[in-house]
């Protein structure tokens, strides 16, 4: 499940080199799982109009695409910090129990609370072996926000994907079928040439729990953060 790269070239580069796809459902997400369904991560949501128009006009050139199941809008996010598994018994280490999710809510708060608001634009499309995604360009502040949850909370899950390994990124679409994968890899390269997207106002963080299964699942709010006026 964990997909490493420390730049968005490289990322590309190797979605340029895959054989295969991870699907939805396979067996390299169930082992990361272990079976658990409620993931808690921090998160921005995409609610800008200009920024969702133009995530939707990617997705419409890659929708017919056999094998590519596109994200609805309501689900578009760019994941700030995964927080962990919510259970109610914690028997790894990046589990969480219940009834300490209320502290790191509020833990989270007072991080957060004056850290400035900030632009960010969509880049350009690309790939990780398990979604079409859009870079995300901005300036740095998304892994700020990231290295300051992982650092002050150490109760946060760790993974490969945080500090030099997080890339801020929109993932659009996701993989049902290898079939067409040739066709994908060229219809990226097309849409890659074409160049970045709109810029985007990040003005809250979201603390969220998203159920995991086969059907895309949406995103519960447990605590927003506006962020400062910059």
């Amino acid at each position: 499940m964990v997909e490493f790269s420390t730049s968005f070239e490289a990322a590309w580069e190797g979605f340029l080199a895959l054989d295969s796809l991870q699907l939805v459902g396979d067996s390299s997400q169930l082992e990361w799982t272990h079976g658990r369904a409620q993931l808690l991560l921090f998160l921005v949501r995409l609610e800008d109009k200009d920024a969702l128009q133009y995530a939707a006009r990617v997705g419409e050139r890659i929708a017919s695409i056999p094998g590519v199941e596109v994200t609805p809008e309501a689900h578009l996010h760019m994941t700030v910090k995964v927080a962990g598994f919510q259970v109610i018994k914690r028997t790894r280490d990046d589990d969480i129990v219940r009834q300490d999710v209320p502290r790191i809510a509020t833990s989270a708060r007072a991080l957060l609370i004056n850290e400035p608001a900030f632009e960010a634009r969509l880049g350009p499309v690309s790939g990780f072996a398990s979604v079409v995604f859009l870079e995300v360009w901005d300036g740095g502040r998304l892994s700020q926000l990231n290295d300051r949850l992982r650092e002050l909370m150490p109760q946060l899950a760790k993974s490969q994907i945080d500090g030099a390994g997080f890339l801020p990124h929109l993932s659009i679409a996701r993989f049902t079928s290898n079939d067409s994968l040739a066709e994908l890899k060229s219809a990226l390269a097309e849409l890659r040439a074409e160049g970045p997207g709109p810029t985007f106002p990040v003005r809250r963080v979201e603390f969220t729990k998203a159920w995991l299964a086969e059907e895309m699942s949406g995103f519960e709010t447990l605590a927003s953060y506006p962020l400062a006026a910059s």
